[in-house]
């Protein structure tokens, strides 16, 4: 260990045996704060932009003192340790240049040994560290460096800190979701990515970093990095993480759930004598002050929720033990809205609850790392919506912005039309079944708008096969090109309005014309294959449905359209174009599942799920529409092929004593209602001893299920 990170270890240790002084926070002496607990906000500095904060230790090693600076302000302003007092304000040595060159400013870093401030600013393109006296606020001209992104196109760099050991600074870039050190001249020396590949569902939501050391054994220390961390479902950080400078995560997760404050920027770990904090900075000027609390032992962490095609919940995570690869050497409890519901060995990652509750649940582990041991505090929680729209999987778009979708029904292949591309020309992404990125192909427009994959097609006496009839979003011309890109033909859908636009597009491959959605008159237009048109409908005036968004895909099991609206809901419209009115079924569904204030695009149904384009967030989803149900026989609750009493008592014993849970809820669905009951045992007894009404299809044979848009379905 270097002698300046021993001094700034010696400091904090020191502070660790020293009587503790209060020093005004929310939380009261007598109250036990717990990890996550948003202690106090300052608005000291409200209405200033804060980027990022650090923390001072000359002034009093058990008090300290805060540096914060502001994106526009050309000023760091030096606060009190409890964050309610601004001290003083020195120049920031930056500036903020002029317009329209205005120069940003992202991070700021303390360094101990010489009470000098380094700032890491944004100038056009390059990004500058100056060095600056906390004393009299001169620049110190030798300490200044240029930083060199790795991808300098893509590249957006926040936050910087100190490391007291190496004597050099960490950054992160948020757009490539990495974590850098350099040195004083601005060299990379280390850099990892974070985890957002495990799962692959994570998002980097957060705009800084900090460091500190730990004591991980008596007197063996280790640097630690903290990087704000989230997913699409929220607009800012959900917690913040704790990582090894091998871009391992140690288990320690600081949740954000309870901040309520918009813009979360920068912030800074500190210590106050037995007390362990994390301020938080916002584009308001509010600074939060959080409980930051380790535990022994570590709970598991990235903790991932996942609905399954037959209705249940997948759990995957990371362990935090002290054995081979992470493992508890007592037990894992898993719990599922706050209650233990499970018990599993030490070395577990992954479980799926069969017997999931219907809605949205959340689910969190707790840990013990010895037999009998004391077990973690919980998890960092994951939720999920079981049944109707609960999300089996999502990734990141790889493009600018997701307009449409359509699937090919032969491999499951889905191909999504990007109207503004990477640089400026529109692309088509080409995904497979379990949106994984396959590739790129060319657009025939400069902004393609809606797509559907046409498997064969007669159009002008020539056939054409596996081809993609891609409209534009200003025009009503569409294309059909093969998955080269190559153009076949072209043809105009005609919808009989001046302002039509094409939204998205649906084939109906059985009659070979193509629907789709009219933004501009709030209609759904039907054309045949030459795109002549042949009706067009809208919903009932009566039922004062919200207007139609782009969103269309063809329901070919049910003959119908599912269409999104404007409320977030996905109804299924029956077709009645001959009348002009599209008439909704009873089946709808929303789409709360994908957060707040979701902007919906294309839709596209394939088998029992609903890809969706959520535009807002750049991502795509595969939600679930019903459960998967294989040929069964309904009352068949042990599916050993036959209805008998057996299935009567098993199904009793699962309802009321906790019994074996059935491998097909479809089946034990005795009398087709979608609710598993003490109804459907009594509608079995009545028919098997007292000539009641036999179960609905399919009984007595095994067969498809007719009523398969009813959140129940089977294993397999």
């Amino acid at each position: 260990m270097r002698l300046e990170g021993f001094l700034f270890v010696s400091i904090v240790r020191i502070s660790v045996f020293l009587p503790f002084v209060w020093l005004g926070f929310g939380a009261s002496p007598g109250a036990f704060a717990e990890n996550g607990d948003v202690l106090s906000i300052s608005e000291v500095l409200s209405g200033k932009e804060i980027t990022d904060i650090t923390f001072d230790l000359s002034a009093n090693p058990i008090g300290g003192s805060f540096w914060a600076v502001g994106r526009l302000t050309g000023k760091i302003y030096h606060l009190s340790a409890d964050l309610s007092t601004l001290l003083g304000e020195i120049t920031n040595p930056h500036g903020i240049g002029s317009i329209p060159n205005f120069i940003l400013t992202w991070g700021v870093a303390y360094r101990a040994t010489t009470s000098t401030l380094f700032v890491l600013a944004q100038d056009g393109g390059t990004w500058r560290v100056k060095e600056v006296r906390t004393s009299d606020g001169t620049e110190v001209t030798e300490g200044a460096f240029t930083i060199t992104p790795e991808n300098p196109s893509t590249a957006t760099l926040r936050g910087l800190k100190y490391d007291t050991l190496e004597r050099q600074f960490w950054y992160l870039d948020t757009n490539n979701d990495k974590v850098y050190r350099v040195d004083s001249t601005g060299v990379p020396t280390l850099s990892f990515s974070l985890p957002g590949d495990e799962p692959p569902e994570c998002l980097l939501r957060g705009e800084g970093l900090s460091y500190e050391i730990e004591e991980v054994a008596p007197l063996q220390y280790e640097p630690r990095i903290y990087v704000a961390y989230g997913d699409i479902f929220r607009q800012q950080p959900s917690r913040i993480i704790q990582m090894k400078t091998t871009g391992e995560t140690t288990g320690m997760e600081v949740p954000l759930t309870d901040l309520n404050l918009s813009g979360l920027m920068g912030f800074q770990t500190y210590r106050l004598g037995l007390q362990r904090r994390i301020a938080v900075v916002s584009t308001t000027g509010k600074i939060a002050e959080i409980e930051h609390v380790i535990t022994t032992p570590p709970p598991p962490s990235s903790l991932h929720c996942a609905l399954t095609l037959t209705n249940q919940v997948a759990l995957a995570w990371q362990n935090h033990g002290s054995g081979a690869d992470g493992a508890y050497g007592g037990e894992i409890l898993l719990m599922r809205n706050s209650v233990p519901f499970a018990t599993l060995p030490g070395d577990s990652s992954s479980f799926t609850d069969a017997t999931p509750v219907e809605g949205t649940s959340t689910y969190s582990l707790q840990a013990s790392d010895a037999v009998g041991g004391a077990f973690s505090a919980p998890s960092f929680e994951c939720e999920v919506t079981v049944g109707t729209s609960g999300i089996m999987r999502w990734v990141p778009f790889a493009g600018s912005s997701l307009y449409d979708i359509a699937s090919d029904p032969a491999t499951g292949d889905i191909f999504v039309t990007d109207n503004v591309g990477m640089d400026g020309q529109g692309t088509i992404y080409h995904y497979d079944a379990e949106l994984n990125l396959l590739g790129e192909i060319p657009s025939p427009w400069e902004r393609p708008g809606g797509i559907a994959f046409v498997p064969a097609i007669v159009i002008q006496q020539v056939t054409l096969t596996n081809v993609l009839a891609v409209g534009r979003t200003d025009g009503v011309l569409v294309k059909f090109i093969d998955l080269t890109g190559a153009v076949k033909t072209s043809i105009p859908f005609e919808c009989g309005e001046a302002t039509c636009q094409i939204g998205g597009l649906a084939y109906l491959p059985d009659t070979q014309e193509f629907a789709f959605v009219d933004p501009a008159q709030n209609k759904i237009v039907l054309v045949d294959k030459g795109g002549r048109l042949l009706g067009r409908c809208e919903t009932p005036v009566l039922l004062n449905l919200p207007a139609m968004e782009l969103g269309i895909t063809y329901d070919p099991v049910e003959d119908t359209f599912l269409t999104v609206f404007a409320d977030g809901v996905v109804r299924e419209v029956y077709p009645g174009f001959k009348g002009g009115v599209c008439v909704p079924s009873d089946f709808d569904f929303g789409l709360e599942s994908l957060g707040e204030g979701a902007t919906i695009g294309g839709i596209q149904i394939i088998g029992n799920t609903l890809y969706v384009c959520r535009r807002d967030a750049r991502a795509l989803f595969q939600i679930l529409i019903y459960p998967y149900s294989p040929p069964f026989v309904r009352g068949d609750f042990d599916r050993n092929d036959a209805v008998n009493i057996g299935d009567v008592v098993a199904e009793s014993l699962y309802l009321f004593r906790s019994g074996t849970p059935p491998t097909c809820m479809d089946a034990a669905d005795a009398n087709d209602d979608a609710v598993l009951d003490v109804s459907d045992p009594i509608y079995l007894l009545f028919h098997l001893f007292l000539q009641g009404s036999p179960p609905p299809a399919p009984f007595p044979m095994a067969g498809d299920d007719p009523t398969f848009r009813d959140n129940l379905g089977c294993e397999s």
